[in-house]
């Protein structure tokens, strides 16, 4: 027997050490370490081995780029974590607004109890004036009372002394043309003498006392005057006042009618909600449709909390001339692409059924889907080889990938959208940049065909499942294999990412679901309720996944509980079952299911609005 040596080496293309004689692929570079070593070292040896040197000095210049490509990734991570910054300060600005809106809401309350509390001064300010307003009219009639009995007092005296009336009477008649000025004066005189003479020393305080109360007069109607003004000025702010409430009452009569609406909203969600629970399958129908139209926060809790696939029925029945092999749902979950062994993909609209367009290009049947996070364009693999990119709204094709050696049988789109990743049944995953159209990456590793392939939600890691039976979770950005799950029996054909990048779920032929923890590769959970083998493993937004079955049942699962919530049976022919159902996928809202099967029959599962 040959003695066999084994020693450390360096890989020629990276520089990657490795022992000779147990490895024969570069665990880096996947570079085929087992070549003849004068070939290595540079020495051409007997024969013909110019091309196995232009090999190694083609390798060598692909794996120089890759480096400056690592560094330009490097690069752009450092790019991006500025950008997460300016993020951030952005959204410290956001919440500033929000405290700035809020402040602003707190002035105009503030402005709202002092319009209420001026608009209550105004109404005090009022009723002082008009009481001060009768105390002097009060006054007024007290006085003019008093300055009656005064000249009625006059009258009586002047009634008692004849003597001036004598005197009065040419004075009276001093129109008289009789009369000569010089006589009217010195009747003026006599008369003014004999009044001195007969007036009583008490009719000079009263003659002072009405001088008094003239004077008073005078003042309270300057008094009244400045009343007035005062009034008027007010009169004047009272009007600005109330333009200012007539203006809020507006915006109060407004936000009334707003939170009217939502409080009637409210009501309406409250009585949907406990509609739920009635006995009647058809209320319960009605009041689930209600509720998925409101944006109320209550009305999404309730439709979380609650279970309504027990009522999922199949709504639309489309069909492939062959068997169904893939499914997508579009972010908005509008539309809905198949592809099928009849080498077409079909574009259709989830709520009628209606075919919008057949795309037709593929010269094997196609067997991979993924749609673009902006719901533009959709890739599809094929039997062919290929990939090729299209346009969802129209059916267009944009491109054609060339590059696998085998089927693309799963792909996946970065969460940019710039990027596409495939795995294929030539054991490789490939990396493609969609602005340039050009292969970036090439990932080695499994040992068999890649079934599925995932990419977390934050765009850093990739895993995929092949029929080696096993998982591989790698660092997308590096390319570095972080861990490597071997806890399945059989082919991993299924793999899904939860929307938050934190758990792993995994569909297999060895009739098990399984979830991982993505960050360690921690299997968490191993659920067995189904009795074949795991087709498909698809995951919604709101954390709801659906798993389909060799054993013809479609199975709705918690995955944040992990645990089932309801199992939808295969359905019966006159003929038997359906057929077997090759793949399926639940939409982003999780309410709606569609399922392919190898009869060419494409179903769509959901309550409906009736």
């Amino acid at each position: 027997m040959d003695t066999v040596f084994f020693g450390v080496s360096k890989c020629p293309v990276c520089g990657t050490e490795y022992v000779q004689g147990e490895q024969t692929l570069c665990p880096t570079c996947g570079w085929d370490v087992t070549l003849d070593p004068q070939l290595i070292s540079g020495e051409l040896p007997e024969g013909n081995s110019s091309g196995e040197v232009t090999k190694l000095f083609w390798a060598k210049n692909v794996w120089a780029l890759v480096q400056e490509r690592d560094s330009a990734v490097k690069q752009l991570e450092w790019k991006l974590a500025d950008i997460e910054g300016q993020l951030s300060k952005f959204w410290e600005r956001l919440d500033r607004a929000g405290k700035e809106r809020i402040n602003a809401q707190e002035k105009v309350d503030r402005l709202l109890f002092k319009s209420e509390e001026a608009r209550q001064q105004r109404d005090r300010l009022e009723t002082e004036i008009n009481h001060e307003r009768q105390e002097r009219l009060a006054g007024y009639q007290s006085l003019e009372t008093r300055l009656n009995e005064v000249f009625s007092q006059l009258q009586q005296g002047n009634g008692d002394r004849p003597v001036i009336s004598q005197p009065l009477h040419p004075l009276q008649s001093s129109s008289n043309p009789m009369i000569e000025p010089h006589d009217l004066k010195e009747m003026l005189a006599n008369l003014h003498q004999e009044i001195a003479r007969l007036q009583p020393p008490q009719e000079e305080q009263i003659f002072q006392e009405i001088q008094d109360l003239k004077q008073q007069l005078n003042d309270s109607k300057t008094e009244k005057l400045k009343l007035m003004n005062q009034l008027v000025f007010e009169q004047k702010k009272s009007a600005g006042l109330q333009e200012k409430i007539k203006e809020l009452n507006l915006e109060i009569e407004a936000s009334s009618r707003h939170n009217g609406a939502i409080e009637f909203e409210a009501d309406m969600v409250n009585l949907l909600i406990s509609s739920l629970a009635d006995p009647s399958e058809a209320v319960q129908r009605w009041a689930y449709a209600l509720l998925k139209r409101s944006h109320l926060p209550k009305a999404k809790m309730a439709i979380e909390d609650y279970q309504p696939y027990r009522f999922f029925r199949c709504l639309q029945v489309v069909e492939h001339q062959k068997a169904v092999r893939t499914l997508a749902i579009d972010p908005d979950g509008n539309f809905l692409v198949s592809g099928s062994n009849d080498k077409t993909v079909k574009i259709w609209e989830i709520s009628t059924g209606n075919l919008i367009k057949t795309g037709i290009g593929h010269t094997g049947s196609a067997i991979a889907l993924a749609i673009s996070p902006n719901g533009e364009l959709f890739a599809s693999g094929s039997g062919d080889n290929t990939i090729k990119l299209w346009e969802l709204k129209t059916g267009k094709l944009r491109f054609t990938l060339r590059g696998h050696t085998g089927w693309v049988n799963a792909l996946a789109f970065h969460p940019k959208g710039n990027m596409l990743v495939s795995g294929g049944a030539d054991k490789t995953i490939a990396l493609w940049n969609l602005d340039t159209q050009e292969l970036i990456g090439t990932f080695y590793g499994h040992t068999s065909t890649v079934r599925s392939i995932s990419i977390n939600p934050q765009g850093n890691t990739l895993v995929s499942g092949g029929n080696d039976n096993m998982i591989k979770i790698r660092n997308l950005l590096t390319g570095e294999l972080l861990h490597t799950l071997t806890d399945h029996t059989g082919s991993v054909c299924s793999v899904a990412i939860s929307p938050d990048g934190n758990l792993l779920a995994s569909g297999s032929n060895d009739t098990t679901l399984r979830l991982w923890n993505v960050g360690t590769g921690k299997l968490l959970y191993t659920l067995a309720d189904h009795s074949s083998g795991v087709t498909s493993v698809s995951i919604s937004q709101n954390n709801m996944m659906a798993s389909s079955s060799d054993d013809g049942t479609i199975k709705i699962w918690n995955l944040e509980q992990a645990r089932p919530i309801h199992t939808i049976p295969p359905l019966k022919t006159t003929h038997g079952n359906e057929g077997y159902m090759l793949c399926s996928v639940i939409g982003p809202n999780g309410d709606k299911i569609v399922t392919g099967f190898d009869g060419g029959k494409i179903k769509i599962w959901g309550i409906g609005d009736h």
